[in-house]
């Protein structure tokens, strides 16, 4: 297991004299001064190993889910490739595509709605979360917040409801899980930071909206790079891992 240690460069914040989301630029509701407040704020993010993310962070599996089983019907479906290990809808990296990033990361929600529907056929309980990318507005929320991830995992049964009970349009209060992609490798400090900029945000925004909330999660995505991440009330948490790729590693 990889220790905690110190924040990458890209997001190392500035040590600030009082908490900057306390001050009257936070609370414009501005969309720049509100990230800029939010990182400068940032204390510490513990970077660890995919193997301390997914045994000390992540909920434990179905007990019936069996990886491997959901692997072979993947192969067997025609989604995952059995020739290169790599998904059928990604023959080549982002970075080499020629459509638009968002037509190219759009290809996961197949991927998930198999990998669900795999899930399902061995546990005989159906998905509780949908996999939604880029719409043309952004989520609803009772604070001011003009962001739009590139995609989230959102509950099926919202929590949230609009007139006569019927379900809202999307909320941040029903959303599970933040992605953000680029198509660039994730070595372009640019991106990453971009990235990292607007996936930290959308956490935050999570967990300031709902003051039941306990957590959330995120996800990051360069080219092939990808990075999962963590928040609670107590602490930000990067699962970082140089060897996450298109094969089969998602």
């Amino acid at each position: 297991m990889q220790g905690p240690r110190t924040p990458p460069p890209s997001i190392t914040p500035d040590t600030p004299r009082g908490r900057n989301t306390s001050k009257p630029s936070y609370r414009t509701g501005d969309l720049s001064l509100g990230k800029t407040a939010v990182i400068s704020d940032l204390d510490h993010i513990a970077i660890v190993s995919l193997d301390y993310f997914n045994t000390a962070i992540l909920p434990p599996l179905h007990p019936q889910i069996d990886v491997s089983d959901i692997e072979g019907s993947l192969h067997a479906t025609g989604v995952l490739s059995l020739d290169t290990d790599r998904w059928a809808a990604f023959p080549v990296d982002p970075e080499a595509d020629s459509t638009h990033e968002d037509v190219v990361f759009g290809r996961l929600s197949g991927i998930y709605d198999a990998v669900v529907q795999a899930a399902a056929g061995a546990t005989g309980t159906a998905a509780k979360l949908n996999f939604k990318q880029k719409l043309a507005t952004a989520p609803m929320s009772e604070r001011t917040n003009t962001s739009r991830p590139d995609a989230y995992l959102l509950l099926v049964n919202k929590r949230s409801v609009g007139e006569h009970g019927k379900p809202s349009v999307d909320r941040w209060d029903d959303i599970a899980v933040s992605f953000e992609f680029k198509k660039r490798d994730g070595e372009s400090e640019g991106e990453r930071e971009d990235n990292e900029k607007k996936l930290i945000w959308s956490l935050h925004h999570v967990m300031r909206s709902d003051p039941c909330r306990r957590s959330t999660l995120g996800v990051t995505i360069e080219n092939t790079q990808m990075r999962l991440w963590f928040t609670c009330r107590s602490m930000l948490v990067m699962e970082f891992c140089s060897t996450h790729g298109l094969n089969y590693i998602w």
